[in-house]
């Protein structure tokens, strides 16, 4: 489990943008760690990928995913209340369900890095088993 990431939204578009500034770092992670997908992330990169890329790049990534080139985590009903408590615990940032169930399922599964490119949420998050996430890039 040593070299196991999830992915939030923001990493996953990084990696599918050439013009990005952080794709060459989001390709490398890509490249060198098993990269884990959340059912909860994939509506918002299809949109933002499809919006802002083209439906290529979406069509592609949703492709990737279902050859089994990325691992796809799904969500159980226990987990919503889980996410709902942590949502709860940090109103003031405020944490949103994405956000907040990449948390809980890291925590589910002991995965411990999350590609993401919002430091400002996974910086301060912090769950029972799950304290510190090791934010890439």
């Amino acid at each position: 489990m040593d070299k196991i990431v999830i992915a939030d939204t923001s990493g996953i578009i990084a990696f599918l943008d050439r013009d990005d500034r952080y794709y060459s770092l989001a390709v490398n992670i890509v490249t060198n760690y098993q990269i884990y997908i959340h059912v909860t992330v994939l509506p918002e990169v299809d949109y933002l990928a499809t919006k802002y890329l083209g439906e290529r790049v979406a069509r592609s990534f949703i492709e990737d995913l279902g050859d089994e080139y990325l691992n796809y985590l799904t969500i159980e009903l226990e987990d919503i209340n889980k996410i709902t408590k942590l949502m709860e615990q940090y109103k003031d940032l405020p944490l949103g369900f994405i956000d907040a169930s990449l948390v809980i399922l890291a925590e589910h599964h002991q995965i411990k890095r999350i590609l993401t490119l919002d430091r400002r949420h996974f910086n301060l998050i912090q769950s029972e088993k799950v304290k510190d996430l090791e934010i890439l890039p």
